[in-house]
């Protein structure tokens, strides 16, 4: 009789999504907010990470600042997957959250050795309970944003339909090729999205021009301009989580959908992707969201203020020191700044000492 050979079940990597474009004011925060919160309505055990400085996407999905440990942490590679999770009130979803410090991540990468794959390592512990990871680019081609695309299954990139957008898409487009034909070669699936988009001979021009361009990279989904993804921002809401039945949200419920079909590798729906079932947990979401306040929303005369408002008349009053405080902290600051160019130019001479 022949042996039975142990068969060892390996647990299926989660699907690395990074939203990515290094033109500011396309949608990039929104679409990977939305794009998460609907994943995980659709019951993909999904992480969003923020590694935008800005943090738009961490305040987004509710959880305020300051993150002790976030994205940071995980994109230098000072702290495990796992460490770095926070909960957040929407079932199925998680957070790496976004701090000030990602503005000096760049620079702290770039002393590291194979400084452009540290975040696809820290990717490798991600725990078996997680099924998708969508990352939050900053607006900039910097290391950080290297890191995302090199770690990446799908990109998507979302870009809306202006001649200074298009011209972003280009150079946007050129970027993440330089890295799949370098550093990530099983980088097929890259993914073009149009956002802001409305009825506007302009606009319609501008998107047949990409969808031209493009093919079959091109999204088959539109996400319209509207004032709705404005005023889910005030409150800190994702519009798919506020107003799921807007054409915005129903937009990104169907990108999620389509992404995980084309994830799947397979004709047909991906297994457990029940769009109907998505749209019920978006409605029960805001249900819970209702009468959320907006964070632009000015308090009526003899309210309390929200936290964070300051009345005009302080705003007025001379601080005693203000300017003494202004030039010890900019002195201390240019004092930093030195230390930390200095010790990376010491670096670069003694890896590559002249002659």
């Amino acid at each position: 009789m022949a042996e039975e050979k142990d068969v060892v079940k390996t647990a299926a990597k989660p699907t690395i999504i990074t939203v990515f474009n290094q033109k500011g004011g396309v949608g990039k925060t929104t679409t990977s907010v939305n794009l998460a919160v609907c994943l995980a309505a659709l019951g993909k055990r999904t992480v969003l990470v923020d590694l935008d400085s800005q943090s738009n996407a961490t305040t987004n999905v509710g959880v305020m600042p300051p993150i002790s440990t976030g994205a940071y942490q995980l994109v230098t590679g000072k702290v495990p997957f796992e460490d770095c999770l926070k909960k957040t009130s929407y079932e199925n979803l998680r957070l790496v959250g976004g701090s000030d410090e990602l503005a000096w991540a760049d620079i702290e990468l770039a002393l590291q050795p194979e400084c452009q794959a540290v975040l696809g390592k820290a990717l490798e512990t991600v725990p078996d309970n997680v099924d998708v990871v969508v990352i939050d680019c900053p607006p900039a081609p910097g290391i950080v944003s290297v890191n995302a695309l090199v770690a990446a299954d799908m990109v998507v990139m979302p870009v809306m339909p202006s001649p200074h957008a298009l011209d972003g898409l280009h150079k946007a487009w050129w970027n993440v090729n330089r890295v799949r034909s370098s550093y990530n070669h099983d980088l097929h699936s890259i993914y073009i999205l149009l956002t802001m988009t409305e009825d506007s001979e302009l606009t319609n021009k501008l998107s047949e021009d990409i969808i031209a361009e493009f093919g079959h990279r091109v999204m088959p989904v539109l996400v319209p301009r509207d004032n709705v993804v404005i005023e889910a921002a005030a409150r800190d809401l994702p519009v798919a989580s506020m107003a799921p039945q807007s054409a915005p949200a129903r937009a990104y419920l169907r990108l999620a959908e389509l992404l995980m079909n084309r994830a799947s590798h397979m004709g047909g729906e991906a297994t457990g992707i029940n769009r109907e079932q998505g749209a019920e947990t978006l409605a029960v979401w805001a249900v819970g969201n209702e009468g959320r306040r907006s964070n632009l929303a000015i308090p009526e005369p003899g309210d309390m203020p929200d936290p964070g408002w300051t009345e005009a008349p302080e705003l007025a009053q001379p601080v005693a020191g203000g300017n003494l405080g202004w030039k010890i902290g900019a002195g201390i600051g240019l004092i930093l700044l030195g230390a930390v160019l200095g010790f990376a130019a010491a670096s670069a001479w003694f890896a590559f000492p002249p002659g």
